[in-house]
């Protein structure tokens, strides 16, 4: 009776799964893949579930680390996949190069050197230290926020600093890398009081989840992915329920490319990063396909309660006429925008805080040649922007005189200790309907048309 009780909630353990009937595998790292699958004979991989479920198919994944990323149109002929962790137990997959061995080198009391190869020579690109707490991202008690869950740092594995050579890896004082293209040689020296046993080092690169085809449809349920992107192109119905994206050496922690109907709900995406310095929490585009086909201008999203922080870029970005809503969420210290999208984009949010990123809300870009649609729109309900370094609310086109103007309105959102509160350029449209400002240094830039409603007797 145990055994079945178990059984069962491992099933129901993530809501909103609406699957035909198929197939049900286990996954532990306690399991062989001589195993037949069951719930007490548990599959050791996640690729071998993939190969012997049937067309509709469930797997369900025990608590661990996974050191595999997950094709899910890997088997012909899949029609339905859901993927879910065991219900209350902890489950990563974790993606890149790992670099758990090294020895110490002669002459230096810190340095350790191991054979690696680096997927790109860019100073942009990042090494991290695995599930050691970035001290840098600590949460003070006045940011605390419910979708932070309670973490004491935001980012929990440490990015390693570039410098010149072995030489500076010894001198340094904190951890650091120096890499040998020539003889793919990667110097390094660790957190102190860390061992690479317990804390190794990942080169973020490659795949996590992906293998979208148009035919699957997908659900993920309390998944992690370390050290490779969440990537959904051509994922349409997907639905994306507590999972999250970090470290990722790609041009989002989430990419949702050609795909319609998105839904993203209390997800986390958290440093993305690329060869250019760029790299978005939350990814869409709709420009990888020609015209002809049916997707090629209709990507659409929706994000519930999402928290999306620390990426070099945007905390959320689309592009090409995609359509977003955004309901609920946290966007902080992400290097351009909390939430911002251009280039055609239609965009709907709602009761969103955005803040210490450069702008909080942003409309920006003119419509490319060639890619339809008039200009890009933004609609904000009850936001609040807080701490940003350029503005709170921005919206701008394009330097050419013949585009069609973006525009933004805001309906009682809130602007706090900004260095604009509300800005426009070049003409665009920023619209504010009873919104107001506390502690900005400027409060209006641009054209800015107030609006405050009266009450009627």
């Amino acid at each position: 009776m145990k055994k079945m009780i178990l059984c069962l909630l491992a099933l129901l353990g993530c809501a909103g799964f609406a699957m035909g009937e198929g197939s049900v595998a286990y996954v532990s790292t306690a399991g062989d893949d001589a195993n037949d699958g069951t719930f007490s004979r548990p599959y050791r991989t996640i690729r071998k579930a993939l190969e012997e479920t049937s067309a509709d198919a469930t797997i369900v994944i025990r608590g661990g680390d996974y050191r595999e990323s997950v094709n899910i149109s890997q088997k012909p002929g899949r029609r339905s996949l859901a993927i879910k962790s065991y219900a209350g137990e902890r489950v990563r997959l974790l993606g890149g190069q790992c670099v758990d061995e090294a020895e110490k080198v002669p002459g230096y009391g810190h340095v350790f050197r191991a054979h690696a190869e680096l997927p790109s020579a860019s100073l942009h690109y990042r090494i991290f230290q695995h599930d050691v707490d970035d001290s840098s991202t600590w949460i003070s008690p006045e940011e605390r926020h419910p979708l932070q869950k309670g973490k004491v740092c935001r980012c929990s594995s440490l990015p390693l600093e570039r410098v010149a050579s072995v030489e500076a890896v010894e001198a340094a004082s904190f951890p650091s890398y120096y890499y040998d293209a020539a003889r793919k040689l990667l110097y390094f020296r660790i957190a102190e009081g860390t061992t690479l046993e317990e804390h190794p080092l990942y080169l973020p690169g490659g795949k996590g989840i992906y293998g979208g085809n148009d035919a699957v449809l997908l659900s993920v349920c309390g998944i992690e992915v370390l050290y490779a992107p969440f990537d959904l192109t051509r994922c349409s119905g997907a639905k994306v329920t507590d999972c999250a994206a970090m470290y990722v050496f790609a041009g989002g922690c989430f990419t949702y490319h050609m795909a319609a109907g998105i839904e993203f709900v209390r997800c986390e995406a958290a440093r993305a990063f690329t060869e250019s310095g760029n790299g978005d929490g939350f990814n869409g585009h709709a420009f990888l396909l020609d015209g002809g086909h049916p997707y090629a201008k209709h990507t659409s999203v929706t994000l519930v309660d999402c928290w999306s922080h620390d990426n070099y870029d945007d905390g959320y970005s689309n592009h090409e006429c995609c359509e977003g809503v955004v309901r609920g969420g946290l966007f902080e210290y992400n290097g351009k925008y909390g939430v911002g999208s251009g280039y055609g984009a239609h965009e709907s949010v709602y009761d969103v805080v955005s803040r210490h990123n450069r702008y909080g809300f942003a409309i920006c870009s003119e419509v490319l040649e060639g890619e339809g649609g008039y200009a890009s729109q933004m609609a904000a309900h009850g936001c609040v922007a807080e701490s940003n370094t350029e503005a709170g609310y921005h919206v701008n086109t394009s330097g050419n005189p013949g585009a069609n103007k973006n525009s933004m309105r805001l309906y009682g959102c809130y602007s706090f200790g900004n260095k604009v509160g509300f800005e426009s350029q070049d003409g665009s449209c920023l619209e504010m309907v009873d919104c107001k400002d506390a502690g900005s240094s400027v409060v209006c830039r641009g054209a800015v048309v107030r609006k405050e409603a009266r009450l009627v007797d």
